[in-house]
């Protein structure tokens, strides 16, 4: 804002948003504001009378936090029910899948981030390794090259699904989605479409 933006110009462009759109920017896509642009986004949050703890969302996003806070967040997450098999059996945790299809000339390399109990991510990862062994080799030259990567990514992921402690696919996790976690805190339901939209 200080450098050259017009203040007014910022006020109007979140006035214009409709409320779902801007609780999506407050609380997903607010890092890296400045202290001008953060009031003006605490302002209109304050005008249309929306839960003030999406200005703590905003905030969330713009600080730094050390191991031990990001894992208070995390046990927000572990507490839930897992998003796969739906029960709270075991405390969550994190895994990332990879996944190759290979045909001929052209290979898939597939990675994605999983949040579930340790018996579903085991799977995931199972999965993920059983899927790239039959369809992963068959590229020329990529297949082979992405197809070892895989399984060992796989196996060594694999090995922290079982942590007592939130592993740093978690970690990453939370802290990408920390105005998220922030807001809703307090809201299980919300927490809840959080790790399941992964």
């Amino acid at each position: 804002m200080s450098k050259g933006i017009d203040i007014q110009f910022v006020r109007e462009t979140y006035q214009r948003m409709t409320d779902k759109e801007l609780i999506r920017i407050a609380t997903q896509d607010a890092a890296g504001l400045t202290p001008e642009a953060q009031e003006v986004v605490k302002e209109e949050i304050e005008r249309r009378k929306l839960d003030t703890n999406i200005i703590k969302g905003v905030q969330a996003q713009n600080k730094s936090y050390t191991v031990e806070e990001i894992d208070e967040y995390c046990n927000l997450a572990r507490n839930l029910s897992c998003p796969i098999c739906e029960t709270n059996s075991a405390m969550l945790n994190a895994t990332r899948t990879s996944e190759v299809m290979s045909f001929i000339l052209f290979t898939q390399y597939k990675r994605q981030l999983k949040v579930a109990c340790p018996a579903c991510l085991d799977k995931a990862n199972n999965n993920a390794l059983i899927k790239t062994i039959i369809l992963g080799w068959w590229g020329i030259p990529w297949g082979f090259i992405r197809t070892i990567q895989a399984i060992g990514h796989n196996i060594k992921d694999k090995k922290t699904n079982h942590n007592n402690t939130p592993n740093d696919y978690l970690r990453s996790f939370v802290l990408s989605k920390i105005g998220q976690f922030e807001t809703y805190r307090d809201n299980k339901e919300m927490l809840q479409q959080i790790i399941s939209t992964e």
